[in-house]
């Protein structure tokens, strides 16, 4: 599978019950929305549906490396911080791109993608049920 941000070959890093991709040269990250939505919620917070975000329809982001569509940028976080991903609107795969070059196993990827989704949504954990 290659990047769709710089079209390298992305490695696999597997463990815990998913698989994400990574680029090796631009640091992005890809992630099955299933595998998303379960580390998010196992995480206490919300589902990538509940997340908001605003989509942008100017951005030009690639295509996705498993259906070969055009991806949709996505834009959240605040004034500071703006945040955002692309997603595949056909297999709902996300890539996260250039966050997270110290991402070197999926233990450290998924906290990196905890910390991007807690900062994305602007809400910090979700109240305890």
């Amino acid at each position: 599978m290659d990047c769709p941000s710089c079209n390298v070959e992305m490695v696999d890093l597997e463990g815990d019950d998913q698989t994400l991709r990574k680029c090796g040269d631009c640091g992005g990250l890809w992630i099955d929305v299933a595998d998303l939505n379960r580390v998010l919620l196992h995480n206490n917070l919300t589902g990538l549906e509940s997340q908001g975000g605003k989509v942008d329809a100017e951005a030009l982001t690639g295509h996705c490396p498993e259906c070969q569509v055009d991806l949709v940028r996505v834009n959240g976080g605040d004034r500071q911080h703006p945040l955002t991903y692309d997603t595949c609107e056909s297999c709902g795969g996300i890539f996260l791109e250039s966050e997270f070059k110290d991402a070197t196993s999926v233990k450290v990827a998924v906290e990196e993608i905890i910390a991007f989704f807690r900062h994305f949504g602007g809400k910090k954990k979700a109240a305890a049920l």
